[in-house]
């Protein structure tokens, strides 16, 4: 029997995990409609989904997964973009108007950080050139997630940390890719070979798989943070959104 497939852990009652689709974005937003002060008339199979009033004004909304879903839409036909995960801050001008409410942020859930692998001898270049890129990562990866970029050939060491910010594309070569945009260069890679002979980061999963191919390295994120810190005392304070205890 295939596992299903839940989301990210939440914070509402009546709902233990987060939505994974748009079905489940209509329904956490049932949840939270009140709290966001609306008051829901139709629910509907056509465009837009939903007629609500907030502050007696009738609003037009449209449910997405990732806000840039909207973008095979009409640009006038709705007011409100409900969505889980706000992937499109810097969308087109004829979308500029529309107001995204991203439920995210009511609803506890952390930020993940993933592990993706750069060839240095390929892309290396790509990386240095630029503070922004569209690359390949997880399927499960959302906006504001924190990528290492882990280079693998010849350097074999974490050198820069990038966040997530969309939008997201399905790519025949490459898979999901998203934007992401540089938080830092570490003055002082942390390398393989220092994961590898400390006695306590030596075990952590990522690690025992030599950083190979894209993965969700959340739970060894801890130990590596503090490695990164002790090495790059200054970036702390970029990293206090990702800082889990």
């Amino acid at each position: 029997m295939k596992e299903i497939e839940v989301g990210r852990p939440i914070l509402i009652k009546g709902m233990s995990y987060a939505p994974t689709n748009e079905q489940g974005v209509v329904f956490l937003f049932g949840r939270l409609a009140a709290k966001l002060g609306f008051q829901i008339e139709l629910v509907q199979v056509r465009f837009p989904d939903c007629m609500a009033r907030r502050q007696g004004k009738v609003c037009r909304i449209e449910f997405e997964y990732h806000a840039s879903n909207y973008r095979n839409h009409p640009p006038k036909g709705a007011d409100i973009i409900v969505c889980w995960d706000n992937d499109w801050e810097h969308r087109p001008k004829q979308f500029q108007h529309l107001e995204i409410i991203d439920l995210k942020k009511y609803t506890g859930a952390s930020p993940r950080v993933f592990s993706v692998g750069c060839d240095e001898d390929i892309r290396g270049h790509t990386v240095d050139k630029n503070k922004t890129l569209n690359w390949s990562i997880p399927k499960s990866a959302q906006a504001d997630d924190l990528v290492l970029m882990y280079r693998s050939h010849p350097a074999s060491e974490i050198r820069d940390l990038w966040k997530i910010t969309g939008p997201f594309f399905e790519d025949e070569k490459w898979g999901v890719t998203a934007w992401i945009k540089l938080v830092t260069k570490l003055e002082k890679p942390l390398t393989f070979k220092v994961l590898k002979n400390d006695p306590i980061t030596r075990n952590l999963g990522i690690v025992r798989s030599k950083f190979q191919g894209k993965t969700d390295i959340t739970n060894d994120w801890p130990y590596i943070h503090d490695k990164i810190v002790k090495l790059n005392p200054k970036v702390k304070k970029l990293l206090n959104d990702y800082h889990f205890d």
